[in-house]
């Protein structure tokens, strides 16, 4: 009586040599069980082998089928910044569905958040045939954006979800994506119609202060799927930033709750946001010279007391960190304008105008 490795290399031996072409149906199980005098646990436990390696797809109620060869669906991690095309997947169905949800434990160790947090869920589920393909599922947290259903061709990484970041004035500024294998769950199992190990990409992006706006989820089956990863020399690197317009933000005049810089991504700057930062910019500005006049006035009395000092330098250190903020903001600005608009000339120097 033959074992389950035994069974498994013959009909390895057999689809090679053609008795199965791609897409073909195998005989019942019940059939291959009595021609190899096993049981039917013992058959199906053969058969699991050969759906493993990618050879076989079973499909309940129909049969098992030969698996067609290069039937991969390809993650290429370089496809936000590579000018190539997209990599060969089959043809795929995408659907998505948009749910408002609180953070996990998991999630919010992703997004570095606390559990609880409010966020949108974008679950995409990406078919060949019957044969589900993909699972992504992405998360932005409501403080970044909230975020609606987008629009068609659907991507079945998610990359839709980008889309709107952008559109939302959220900019990704990098993305560490973190790719494992492990055995599935029963119900991962059940979705791939397949033992095989799948593939786990974890993929967090940043914008330019370092918050995460972005984090995802995504499975695969790894007998159906390959990861594509591409390394850039830093010569290419280069030439990709000649090539990229550059995007000019603006340091505004305050920070956010955790005291981190923000930025504000615009066009001409006369847009609401920007028109109220000038506005916040000119009172800091107005402050300072208001903090300095009470300084000189406090330093130069020589009755002033230790606790009046110590307040004037609390409130002068305060306005000069704002007032050099405001300084670095109108100086980004001005060194991505024409310098000559912004140059005075003095005997000769010259200066930036602030």
């Amino acid at each position: 009586m033959a074992d389950r490795y035994q069974i498994a290399e013959d009909l390895r031996r057999r689809i090679g040599a053609g008795d199965w072409q791609a897409g073909e149906q195998l005989p019942a199980e019940t059939e291959l069980a009595s021609l190899y005098r096993v049981s039917v646990p013992t058959l199906r436990s053969a058969l699991e082998l050969l759906q493993s390696e990618g050879r076989l797809d079973k499909f309940h109620g129909r049969g098992n089928f030969v698996r067609r060869p290069d039937d991969r669906t390809v993650y290429d991690s370089a496809r936000h910044t590579s000018d190539r095309p997209p990599a060969l997947c089959p043809a795929l169905r995408v659907s998505v569905e948009v749910r408002r949800v609180k953070a996990s434990a998991d999630v919010a160790s992703l997004l570095q958040i606390r559990a609880g947090s409010l966020l949108t869920e974008h679950e995409y589920v990406s078919t060949a045939g019957t044969s589900v393909r993909s699972v992504a599922r992405l998360y932005v947290p409501h403080k970044v954006a909230k975020l609606g259903r987008p629009e068609a061709p659907l991507s079945p990484w998610g990359d839709n979800v980008r889309e709107l970041l952008t559109a939302a004035g959220v900019h990704v500024a990098s993305t560490v994506e973190r790719v494992t294998s492990r055995l599935p769950s029963a119900e991962e199992k059940e979705l791939f119609r397949s033992p095989a190990p799948v593939l786990a990409v974890e993929r967090r992006s940043v914008d330019v202060t370092g918050q995460v706006v972005e984090g995802a989820l995504l499975l695969l089956p790894g007998d159906r799927a390959e990861v594509l990863f591409t390394t850039r020399t830093h010569a290419e690197d280069r030439e990709e930033d000649e090539r990229t317009p550059q995007l000019d933000l603006r340091l505004l005049p305050w920070t956010s709750p955790d005291d981190k810089p923000c930025f504000l991504s615009s066009a001409d700057g006369q847009g609401r946001l920007s028109r109220y930062a000038d506005a916040v910019e000119a009172a800091q500005m107005d402050i300072g010279a208001d903090v300095l006049a009470d300084a000189e006035k406090l330093l130069a009395n020589p009755e002033a007391r230790c606790e009046h000092l110590r307040i004037a330098l609390q409130q002068t250190t305060k306005s000069l960190g704002d007032v050099l903020r405001v300084a670095e903001s109108r100086g980004g600005r001005l060194s991505a304008s024409d310098p000559e608009e912004h140059l005075l000339s003095d005997g000769g120097d010259k200066a930036h105008r602030l």
